[in-house]
């Protein structure tokens, strides 16, 4: 737990919001977390993501004293993987900007791959001391068997990385098993 945890003190909360699937299951994360706790919340979006901030302006209370931030998308459906690294990058550049302006307490991503170029940054500041944040991981609850490509990467940078299923951890020691949560 971070110090402002122990102390009661609310955290500064960024979560990665991902089109489809992946926004769908933070919302139903997000709706077993104590809001208390955790605030300002900070959306951040990839710039091409039509739908994600609707869904959070419908489903959360909390939306009206929410920030939105977009990235550049990194990967598009049925991209070439050379652009998708070339897209990644720019991603990157634009989280490496933003994420000391931000100064989340809590990092929160559940695999879409816009979230990469966020934990990468994050973690970017972390090595160099200049953002103390947590990044949390949370695998989408279809990853039964394996990970998703997003959670191969973030498995090495995330401070807690979590499944919901017990079989991942026979090839994922790192990761802790919670249940079913979305």
């Amino acid at each position: 737990k971070s110090e402002k945890r122990r102390s009661g003190e609310k955290l500064n909360t960024l979560v990665v919001l991902g089109s489809g699937g992946h926004t769908s299951e933070m919302m139903t994360l997000l709706s077993h977390m104590d809001s208390k706790n955790y605030s300002p919340i900070t959306y951040m979006v990839a710039d091409t993501d039509r739908h994600s901030v609707t869904k959070v302006k419908l489903l959360r209370d909390d939306a009206k004293t929410s920030r939105f931030v977009t990235i550049p998308r990194s990967r598009e459906v049925h991209m070439s993987w050379g652009l998708t690294v070339l897209m990644t990058i720019k991603a990157l550049v634009a989280c490496i900007a933003k994420i000391p302006t931000l100064a989340p307490d809590l990092i929160l991503v559940n695999g879409p791959g816009t979230c990469i170029p966020v934990v990468l940054a994050a973690w970017f500041w972390k090595f160099f001391g200049l953002v103390q944040c947590r990044i949390v991981f949370v695998e989408s609850f279809c990853r039964v068997k394996s990970l998703s490509m997003s959670g191969k990467i973030a498995y090495f940078l995330s401070d807690t990385f979590i499944v919901q299923w017990p079989m991942l951890l026979e090839r994922y020691p790192k990761a802790k098993y919670v249940g079913k949560l979305c």
